[in-house]
């Protein structure tokens, strides 16, 4: 039902089922109807319900209802337009409330009419100002179905990438350029045609990749074409690269349009720099190719227990929501690794039933071969196998660090056989 449409002459409406964006022990199916939609005299009123997670005060019911009004119809101080009839269904409600240990744990539903379908209107609404407040973060969202339709998703997700790629069942691998700047476009062919000879299924640039002028984007898409086409027409292996976009939302956006008809496969994008909306921009403007988003700039969001984001809503749900086909973020392995938990929930929320198609997880940093057997393990098989170091470092070369990754993807089951589930 569209929120603010009136109520039948029943006063009837239709439940649904859905699963929460939730941690990966408590992805219980629920419904709806009691929580999102609300009777507010002569309309059903549907909610965002958004947990919060504070330490624990006694007066956290007055802080929460104060929170419910000051982010939707008024201030976090008491006016009287706020008690005006027809602003009651755009007013949040407050949910659940309750302690857990040292932690206060809160819930505020907000009407649907409140938000736009982006991302920035999403976050300001339920995390603007109230990330300013002090330790809170927000933990997870509850996101009507009606909602999320209005968002593209991933343009292909795991099984679009799986399809052009050729690759049914094992992990995609995808390896890195490194020591990019100022590389010219003969050291740029050189490079690549090392990567894909070891055979990795895409290669994207660095993130930081930017002082281009000795090696263009578009001659770099061509160059890569050229190879690709030649390994594929001598192994039968289709590829992809991937190059960077960065700049302003609106030099992005233009780049990637003429890029993608020039024949880009696709884009690495660092969009927390720049908003999660340039991805649904690059979607509704018919870029329809495979999006990888680089995490950074988002360390600050998702690295505190009692600030911020969490993770599995911010490196999941939302870019997923957005547009992203591939995620990366840290593994649980590296130097700047995530908790375990926390890595697999971004997992879990990228791959998990819903409207969109599942994005592909890229757990990322200190990635090699010693530690696929547990990444096989932790991840499964719909994962990517992303590394820099591990490729160039081998060695015997760039050519050599790929194969290696590359027959790691294919000795797959056997490996995930011997380390077990």
């Amino acid at each position: 039902m569209t929120p603010g449409q009136p109520v039948l002459p029943n006063g009837r409406m239709r439940c649904q089922f859905r699963r929460r964006h939730t941690p990966r022990d408590e992805r219980e199916q629920f419904q709806t109807c009691p929580l999102s939609s609300v009777r507010k005299g002569d309309f059903f009123v549907e909610y965002i319900t958004a947990r919060y997670r504070v330490p624990w005060d006694d007066r956290l019911d007055a802080k929460a209802q104060a929170i419910a009004v000051g982010m939707t119809v008024g201030s976090w101080t008491d006016l009287p337009d706020t008690r005006k009839p027809h602003l009651a269904r755009y007013l949040g409600e407050v949910g659940d409330v309750r302690r857990d240990g040292a932690w206060g744990l809160f819930e505020i539903r907000y009407p649907i009419a409140n938000v736009r379908p982006s991302i920035s209107s999403l976050l300001t609404v339920v995390f603007g100002k109230l990330s300013l407040d002090g330790a809170i973060r927000l933990e997870t969202l509850d996101l009507p179905e009606a909602y999320v339709k209005q968002f593209p998703g991933p343009a292909l997700g795991i099984p679009g990438l799986r399809a052009r790629l050729q690759v049914p069942a094992r992990p995609l691998v995808m390896s890195i350029f490194k020591s990019e700047n100022g590389r010219t476009l003969e050291e740029f062919r050189s490079a690549f045609q090392e990567q894909i000879d070891g055979g990795v299924d895409l290669v994207k640039d660095d993130e930081i990749y930017a002082a281009d002028s000795e090696a263009p984007l578009g001659d770099r898409i061509r160059a890569a074409q050229d190879a690709l086409e030649t390994r594929l027409a001598q192994t039968g292996q289709p590829g992809l690269y991937i190059p960077v976009l960065s700049g302003t939302p609106q030099e992005v956006l233009e780049t990637a349009q003429k890029a993608y008809e020039a024949g880009a496969d696709g884009f690495l994008i660092a969009a927390y720099t720049v908003g999660l909306d340039i991805l649904t921009d690059l979607r509704r403007a018919g870029v329809d190719a495979p999006l990888v988003l680089h995490p950074a700039f988002a360390g600050g969001q998702i690295g505190s227990p009692d600030r911020g984001i969490h993770p599995r809503l911010l490196l999941g749900t939302l870019a997923r929501l957005a547009g992203a086909d591939v995620v990366l973020y840290p593994s649980p392995y590296g130097s700047v690794a995530m908790p375990k938990e926390d890595s697999l929930g971004v997992a879990d929320a990228l791959r998990a039933p819903d409207v969109h198609a599942p994005a592909l997880p890229g757990p990322s940093a200190g990635i090699h071969a010693g530690i696929l057997p547990q990444l096989f393990r932790d991840f499964g098989p719909d994962v990517i196998i992303n590394a820099g170091g591990a490729v160039h470092g081998h060695p015997e070369g760039t050519r050599a660090g790929a194969q290696v990754l590359r027959d790691a993807a294919d000795r797959y089951r056997q490996i995930f056989e011997e380390v077990g589930r």
